[in-house]
């Protein structure tokens, strides 16, 4: 549904019929039916901006008195569903929103509820409206981190059934949002270079210090992007070292019964005069023989701390 702001000291919905005063910015969210009726934007921008609206990154376009750009926000909720699309223009006195959907009226809502407008134009709504789309991202991203240290926790106490799935999941979600914060740096660094004119010195500041912002989140998920990597290894290490313990425990085992091994098999031959086979006690003294042989051996691997 259509939403229509007005910029005066402070960003204020107003109803959609409501006449605009002279000079005054505004700010709307519409679809892109409605757009193509404005007759705000020519051809060139119209073909891209329907474009746009369906694209599955975040992108900028810049006109010689406009800039058009468009949104895939990844859902924190569900990082690995669709991301949140739409759209918006933006020229000296008006910011349009093109949204199928309630994302737009809900940020900009926000905004005019804590009222952060140092100056009422479009470019500085932009710029709140940018700024509110990345504004728990610390936070979140900070929760991953808690995360990851859980299950970094259970890989080395080997305590829980910590899937491989899990680590993975962990670093698709991380390459998802830090694509999105990627683009946006690029955008922000764009709108902040001003090279169409259309913003103030002072609004262009705004943009690059947004840029600096999303720049330190970028790197804050590229840490734990690596984070992620050093995880799989960390398990796979603990992998080896479980079948190195098993293997030497196996190894140690084989050892162990390798002497008596021998004394069956010599004891095996079928050999007619073989010396013992007459003897009474001769059983129990072989008995005997493998047990001293097990506890010399015993007594050597705790030495040699095998076991």
């Amino acid at each position: 549904m259509a939403q229509k702001y007005v910029l005066t000291k402070q960003l204020k919905a107003v109803p959609l019929d409501q006449p605009i005063e002279s000079g005054a910015s505004v700010v709307e969210v519409i679809t892109t039916q409605e757009f193509a009726k404005l007759g705000v934007a020519g051809a060139d921008t119209l073909s891209a901006l329907r474009t746009l609206t369906e694209a599955e990154s975040t992108y900028l376009d810049v006109f010689s008195d406009s800039l058009i750009g468009s949104f895939a926000v990844p859902d924190k909720k569900d990082l690995m569903g669709e991301t949140i699309k739409f759209a918006f223009y933006l020229n000296k006195a008006n910011l349009i929103f093109i949204d199928e959907g309630q994302v737009c009226t809900r940020l900009l809502d926000d905004i005019e509820r804590i009222g952060v407008l140092k100056e009422p134009t479009a470019a500085h709504c932009l710029f709140e409206f940018m700024k509110l789309l990345v504004k728990d991202d610390l936070t979140y991203l900070a929760d991953v981190e808690d995360r990851m240290e859980d299950v970094e926790e259970q890989i080395i106490d080997r305590c829980g059934n910590v899937a491989n799935r899990k680590m993975l999941g962990f670093r698709r979600r991380l390459l998802r949002i830090d694509t999105f914060y990627q683009q946006l740096v690029d955008m922000t660094g764009t709108i902040g270079d001003n090279e169409n004119k259309l913003l103030t010195n002072g609004e262009a500041r705004l943009f690059h210090s947004l840029e600096k912002t999303v720049e330190r989140l970028l790197k804050r998920s590229q840490t734990l992007k690596e984070y992620s990597l050093q995880l799989r290894e960390l398990y796979q290490t603990q992998i080896d070292i479980q079948q190195n313990d098993t293997m030497q425990w196996f190894t140690v085992i084989t050892t162990l019964f390798a002497p008596l091994t021998l004394i069956t098999s010599w004891f095996g031959m079928n050999f007619a005069n073989m010396p013992g086979l007459d003897w009474q006690w001769g059983y129990q003294a072989i008995i005997v023989v493998c047990i001293v042989i097990i506890v010399v051996e015993l007594v050597i691997f705790k030495r040699k701390k095998w076991l």
